[in-house]
């Protein structure tokens, strides 16, 4: 069965006889497939994992949130899974060695299924409409960041929607679910309904209102459609803006 269809990270679960979110303890699930996790200072990164034969130690910076670490074993974990044998240098930084990029794609993957796996999330969020409430929800539930549950959520909630992020230094990158039109497309400039959102004087900062779907897409039929706005700013400086089609 190919990866797709049943991925690694939930197959190991699976075996471990794992059935809960509050039973994913990523140090018992690294000890079972031989890596050991130690905490210390990093000057480099987050974490890091050197491996020999089938042992490996993860070493994961002491300083970082138990989110972030939580998250950090978890990719490493995926490296251990789809890259062992290879040589990595992964800092995080946009300039990778030639491969890296895709490596690190892979391992976010992984960790993603380990930490927020379908089996488990997919019929808890089916039924409930996608906002950032859920997104909330999913966080405290699963132990993890408000971005990588606003991510994980793209890929299994059945809603049609896009979340555009906003970096610090400004650059700007999107991620659309699987229902969302494929012919529609993301407009490249940065749209001012985050201002608009400002101005309101909203009473929460993730508070939705009805947009015209065309202000943030472009493609057949987009002029018709309605969509319902919201944003999160996070304390890192990054924007998360939800834009979901009614």
């Amino acid at each position: 069965m190919t990866d797709a269809v049943d991925p690694p990270a939930e197959r190991l679960l699976h075996d471990l006889g794992i059935t809960e979110p509050g039973e994913i303890d990523v140090e018992v699930i690294a000890h079972a497939v031989g890596a050991a996790v130690r905490y210390r200072r990093l000057g480099v990164g987050d974490a890091r994992i050197v491996g020999l034969g089938d042992r490996a130690i993860i070493t994961v910076d002491d300083r970082a949130s138990r989110v972030r670490q939580r998250f950090s074993v978890a990719h490493e974990l995926g490296h251990w899974h789809h890259h062992r044998g290879q040589r990595l240098i992964c800092h995080g930084a946009a300039e990778q060695q030639d491969g890296a990029a895709g490596c690190e794609r892979e391992a976010d993957g992984y960790a993603a299924g380990l930490l927020m796996p379908r089996f488990m999330l997919e019929p808890l969020v089916a039924d409930i409409p996608m906002s950032f409430d859920l997104v909330y929800q999913v966080v405290a539930m699963f132990g993890v960041s408000t971005m990588a549950a606003a991510l994980r959520l793209a890929e299994v909630h059945p809603a049609a929607f896009a979340l555009v992020v906003e970096e610090v230094g400004g650059r700007r990158w999107f991620r659309r679910s699987a229902a969302l039109n494929h012919r529609w497309f993301v407009r490249s400039t940065v749209s001012d309904m985050s201002m608009t959102a400002d101005h309101r004087g909203l009473p929460l900062p993730n508070f939705p209102f009805a947009v015209r779907a065309q202000q943030w897409f472009l493609g057949h039929g987009v002029k018709d459609a309605q969509a319902l706005y919201a944003i999160d700013r996070m304390a890192c400086g990054q924007a998360i803006h939800l834009i979901l089609v009614i």
